[in-house]
């Protein structure tokens, strides 16, 4: 097929809105989850501490979630036009440009993937909750959530078109954190850390299955032009969806706060998440630290004496 063939055959509105039908579909349920969770587990010595901790674990858990989605999207980008790249041109200038070159052009791939993940995240959809450690945790995550498309594609579709790609992305995800001057005991920390991310890493996997089954099963998504790419396709309308429910602030309809409380107002609480880092402080001090809340009518007030 040629370009303007798959133009055509993608750009039929009634199959687009359908596709961000299905992509806003998984974004909402997804969203739902991880505040019904948030709500699960938040514990506290109050009725404030527990409003508090819930608002905090809502936000940074969804946006945390979101983050992971754009960092897979980002990197499919670059995967997807390499396979592209590989597969279609195989002749003229460019191609002996690339042959020449490839390795470098790779290298300017990955950076501009970092480059589209810092827009989605920095740009189109400010993440406020999740702090930079945070991030790097997820874009972890992130790796292995290709990985394993690639280990599906492999072993369950019989493909074995991507094996270099999984041979190279495996030396990238363990240069990315087994550096040399790292100790034995930063990696242990940061796959430590990740490992609190494979709930939503298992809930991702979930939506790419079902856009892509149904993708895959209405001919709306191509396998003629890669599964990697067809993948990515899929990414790119997650990432609207995100885009979407993001902006019209649906997370407020059941994770209620005060007119003077925002969501980025939330990381002052960062450090009495017991769940994401370990816990810093004794008994005694989380005693002081929170006692000022214990009869804050203030506090209760501007939520109109509403529990979750």
């Amino acid at each position: 097929m040629t370009l303007a063939e798959y133009l055509e055959h993608y750009l039929v509105a009634s199959k687009m809105l359908t596709f961000l039908g299905l992509s806003l579909v998984c974004t909402l349920v997804s969203v739902m989850i991880i505040i019904l969770a948030a709500l699960c587990t938040s514990n506290g010595r109050s009725r404030a501490d527990r409003r508090r901790r819930f608002h905090n674990r809502a936000y940074k858990l969804t946006e945390r979630y979101y983050e992971m989605i754009f960092s897979a999207t980002s990197i499919l980008s670059f995967l997807s036009a390499y396979y592209l790249i590989e597969r279609f041109i195989t002749e003229g200038e460019f191609h002996e440009f690339w042959s020449d070159h490839a390795d470098m052009l790779l290298l300017v791939m990955i950076i501009a993937s970092c480059v589209i993940n810092s827009i989605f995240d920095r740009v189109l959809i400010p993440l406020k909750s999740v702090n930079t450690e945070e991030k790097g945790s997820v874009r972890l995550i992130g790796m292995l959530y290709i990985i394993l498309i690639f280990m599906y594609i492999k072993f369950i579709y019989e493909n074995n078109n991507y094996d270099g790609f999984i041979i190279y992305f495996l030396g990238l995800m363990v240069g990315r954190y087994a550096y040399f001057d790292s100790s034995f005991m930063d990696f242990v920390n940061s796959i430590r850390k990740a490992a609190h991310n494979i709930p939503l890493l298992l809930l991702g996997l979930a939506n790419t299955a079902v856009m892509c089954l149904y993708g895959f099963t209405t001919k709306y998504l191509l396998k003629s032009n890669g599964v990697l790419v067809s993948t990515f396709f899929a990414h790119l309308f997650l990432v609207v969806a995100i885009f979407i429910v993001f902006h019209s602030r649906f997370i407020r309809l059941f994770v209620k706060v005060s007119a003077t409380e925002s969501a980025a107002a939330l990381n002052r609480y960062d450090n009495y998440e017991d769940d994401y880092y370990e816990d810093r402080y004794d008994d005694a001090d989380y005693e002081d630290d929170y006692s000022e809340y214990d009869n804050d009518e203030e506090y209760y007030d501007d939520y109109d004496g509403e529990e979750y």
